[in-house]
């Protein structure tokens, strides 16, 4: 059994865009409101074309699912955290985490805490994307 984190977005479209573009998600899968299976649906259940009802991606070697709101109502993901580990003495792992956090802020994630070490971890930050998410990078 895994435990996967679940977003739900009022715009996963948007959010799927910004994840690939600036936080490097790959094997982006998505299900929408177009797809076939939906097309006999009644009308009161019918969505937009552009609405996700399921997708999955990949960030950091980690997999992450989300959807969208119904009707893409407004939604408060502040209190979703996703916490990426690494090991600080492998020098590949802890680049990685150094150039995912690098990405994150050049494409428009608001600092929370600077990248840099603390009382607790050689290497610790937490930066907030656009839809809400709050990421936390911490050395093992």
């Amino acid at each position: 059994m895994r435990a996967i984190q679940y977003f739900n977005f009022r715009n996963s479209l948007a959010a799927l865009n910004f994840y690939e573009k600036h936080l490097g998600a790959t094997n982006i899968r998505r299900v929408g409101g177009d797809d076939p299976r939906f097309q006999d649906m009644p009308d009161e259940y019918k969505v937009d074309d552009d609405f996700t009802m399921h997708a999955s991606f990949e960030i950091m070697g980690e997999t992450f699912y989300c959807s969208d709101t119904y009707k893409h109502r407004k939604i408060d993901n502040s209190g979703a955290i996703v916490s990426l580990t690494f090991n600080y003495e492998d020098e590949a792992d802890r680049q990685r985490a150094i150039d995912f956090y690098g990405r994150a802020i050049e494409g428009g994630c608001e600092v929370s805490i600077p990248l840099g070490e603390t009382a607790w971890s050689k290497l610790y930050g937490i930066f907030n994307d656009p839809f809400g998410v709050t990421w936390m990078i911490n050395a093992e």
